[in-house]
């Protein structure tokens, strides 16, 4: 009995240590530049960070729940991100960042980052939807360094 107890912390911090590995991996912005320049033009969303850019078009019912992200407001009755977003927060789940991450020539990709006191989860999400929800929780809006360098325009000049 005595030997079992003495693994007992050893797995103890492995089990930590693989915790901490799991939340480094999905919560690592190492190649991802922060969203800081975020609009809507019609049914086109404007999302970069500095001079660069990515314009994608969306559907004008997300392009208007993204604009009223950006406003933090809500009409009436909520909509489907006002939605989405009440139910993370009644069960306690913290959405960690959003990380816009791929493009295949027709649609972009994304992840959603959430977390609760005893799991990580990335969640394969449209960017539309994964922007909108996050405005709404303020969590932060990530992009890929590579794609914003290959597919993005300067909006400076």
């Amino acid at each position: 009995m005595k030997k079992h107890l003495s693994v007992l912390p050893i797995l103890i911090f492995l089990l930590g240590l693989s915790i901490t590995y799991a939340l480094v991996t999905h919560y690592s912005s190492d190649g991802y530049v922060i969203v800081d320049t975020l609009s809507i033009d019609g049914n086109t969303i404007i999302m970069g960070n500095g001079c660069k850019a990515i314009i994608a078009d969306t559907s004008p019912e997300r392009a208007y729940s993204i604009q009223l992200g950006l406003d933090k407001v809500i009409v009436g009755r909520p909509i489907t991100h006002d939605t989405v977003s009440e139910i993370l927060k009644s069960f306690n789940i913290t959405l960690e960042a959003v990380k816009i991450n791929g493009y295949d020539g027709q649609y972009y990709y994304s992840d959603m980052i959430m977390s609760n006191n005893e799991k990580v989860l990335s969640l394969d999400v449209m960017p539309s939807d994964a922007i909108a929800i996050a405005l709404r929780l303020d969590a932060p809006i990530y992009i890929n360094q590579t794609l914003l360098n290959e597919v993005g325009l300067d909006i400076c000049e």
